[in-house]
């Protein structure tokens, strides 16, 4: 399931937060996860306990250890790496010149992932929600090297099938492929987050270090009152351990202060916050923001960070099923289907993708949360009815013991609108990228493709600012804040909700598909097709479609205009006939 993941910050409270601190023994504290282990899992270079040393200095730190995370680690060790070789003295003795290597940590609160070639990704796939990776996370990948990896986990999906409501039949449905330069490929999230995993292990174990199970808390920035210039930034590293729900899910964690795990401090010279909805390093910025423009006037004047929460008024939840297609039925299209029973609009939605190329699916049955079948433990004969009444031509694919391990289990949500900003940085030593600085619902593919993304542009402005943090983190910000902003405004304006919501979905994708037909020089093509344009940011995609709004405007009141008027001539003509 996807919640919503609240960090505490150890920031908040603290007067001279540059100044090291004792932690209370024994205090105790709940943040949220979605199911941590209490083991660490490293890469070759962690062969230490797991607690380590009370105090460690590393290069760099990155909060997260998801598809983002990795491959920011992955990016900070090539440019580490980099670095420190062109910084070598070539003219001194071997002995003496063996440059310091880099050390980069990745802490993760959750249990590192199967390996990609796991079985279980097949057995089990309604376990392991898919992600398509279009141009902008190929990209990416590309850029560090790692797609040829990626691909070789991932299978094509090469266009979609599509049932209208109240068809089922196989000629009743509508193929269409798609036409975009870039193959979309699909696997696992997992899978990629594993993947990502043996890279960093088998060409940067040296110098990087995974380790999971791990809560990581800002002590400092470097940036506050009693801070000097330079200062590097603190964390309090914690053993996390999980809590069971209510429903049974480890979806809080715990840290202990005990005697064998207690927290540990550790500084970095540069640290990235990638930790998706968890947001530890975004909510810190926005606790130290509010802390630091305490007065009256800087909180009405200045640009205080925060991250816009914005409350789901379209909410959907979904159910994963495991499925597998006939072999006469393509393996490489995304199959789709609406329900023709709405209420206020909304009819119940059958998405599926391929975990494999041997036909082997994972399907979402996407409902509204007060949906009856939607609860856990529903009848599974009442499931079943309405899959033999709305989508037939899946039902019949499905066994009794799938719609039963279906009913029984309760619908996870998708994840709500978030966008952090106006910056993307705090002092000069950290930065936020991913998912928890824009955070959208995963209709269009957009999520994970942008948080690759983030990633290779701070990639390219490090290469331009190899020593200058400080400029390299604004300059992120600059370029990526009002595209974060922009990604997430134009997607929730696709998720509104009721028939007037559908409308406003509908009806621009006819005009702006009408006008670009005709005029494809003046009118860009309608937003899904503006999405596919590589080197295109999602603000220049706003302002664009804005544009054309306008001009669209201007046409049709230009041709109604006229229309009314020739009307008007043809009635004046018509009476003075009758009068002649």
């Amino acid at each position: 399931s996807t919640s919503s993941l609240i960090g505490r910050s150890t920031i908040a409270g603290r007067k001279h937060p540059c100044t090291p601190r004792e932690s209370a023994a024994g205090r105790r504290h709940m943040v949220s996860s979605t199911g941590v282990n209490d083991s660490t899992a490293t890469s070759k270079a962690s062969e230490d306990q797991a607690d380590g040393p009370k105090d460690k200095k590393y290069d760099a730190v990155i909060v997260g250890g998801g598809p983002a995370g990795l491959l920011s680690a992955i990016m900070m060790a090539q440019h580490l790496q980099k670095t420190a070789s062109s910084d070598a003295s070539p003219s001194s003795s071997s002995s003496s010149t063996t440059a310091t290597k880099p050390r980069i940590v990745v802490y993760d609160r959750l249990p590192p992932p199967p390996p990609p070639d796991d079985l279980v990704y097949a057995t089990e796939s309604s376990k392991y929600y898919l992600l398509g990776l279009g141009h902008r996370g190929q990209r990416a990948l590309r850029h560090f090297g790692a797609w040829d990896d990626v691909a070789a986990a991932a299978v094509s999906v090469l266009g979609r099938r599509d049932w209208a409501p109240g068809k089922s039949g196989e000629d009743e449905s509508n193929i269409r492929m798609a036409n975009k330069k870039v193959t979309s490929m699909v696997l696992a999230r997992d899978k990629l987050v594993g993947v990502l995993k043996r890279v960093v292990e088998d060409r940067y174990g040296d110098v990087v270090e995974l380790k999971y199970g791990w809560q990581v808390d800002p002590i400092s920035f470097g940036n506050e009152e009693g801070c000097t210039e330079g200062d590097t930034v603190k964390l309090q590293v914690s053993r996390c351990i999980p809590v069971a729900t209510s429903e049974g899910e480890a979806e809080e964690c715990s840290i202990e202060d005990e005697d064998d795990a207690s927290p540990t401090t550790i500084t970095t010279d540069f640290l990235i916050g990638s930790d998706g909805a968890a947001r530890t390093i975004a909510n810190a910025m926005e606790n130290n923001d509010i802390k630091s423009k305490s007065n009256p006037l800087q909180r009405l004047f200045g640009k205080r960070f925060h991250v816009q929460r914005y409350d789901d008024d379209n909410p959907r939840v979904y159910k994963s099923i495991p499925i597998q297609f006939p072999s006469h039925w393509p393996h490489d299209l995304n199959y789709s289907a609406r329900s023709t029973t709405s209420k206020d609009g909304f009819s119940a939605t059958f998405e599926a993708l391929p975990s494999d190329d041997r036909g082997n699916y994972c399907a979402l049955l996407l409902l509204r949360p007060d949906d009856p079948l939607a609860a856990a433990n529903c009848d599974p004969k009442v499931l079943r009815e309405f899959f033999d009444g709305e989508f037939p031509q899946f039902g019949r694919l499905l066994g009794e013991d799938v719609v039963e391990d279906v009913a029984t289990k309760g619908a996870s949500a998708l994840p709500g609108f978030r966008y952090a900003g106006p910056r993307h940085h705090e002092g000069s030593r950290t930065v936020i990228l991913g998912d928890c600085v824009h955070t959208v619902k995963p209709y269009f593919g957009l999520g994970a493709n942008s948080a690759l993304e983030d990633v290779q542009i701070l990639s390219e402005i490090l290469s331009d600012n190899p020593s200058n943090y400080d400029s390299a983190v604004q300059e992120f910000t600059h370029r990526r804040a009002a595209d974060s902003k922009a990604l997430v405004t134009m997607s929730r304006s696709l998720d509104r909700p009721g028939k007037l919501g559908t409308m406003r979905f509908v009806l621009p994708l006819i005009i702006d598909s009408t006008f670009n037909k005709f005029l494809p020089k003046i009118f860009a093509p309608n937003i899904f097709g503006m999405f596919q344009l590589e080197n295109v940011g999602f603000r220049q995609i706003q302002w664009r479609k804005r544009a054309d709004r306008v001009m669209q405007c201007a046409v049709i009141g230009s041709v109604l205009g006229g229309a009314a008027l020739g009307m008007k001539c043809l009635v004046k003509s018509a009476l003075r006939l009758c009068m002649a």
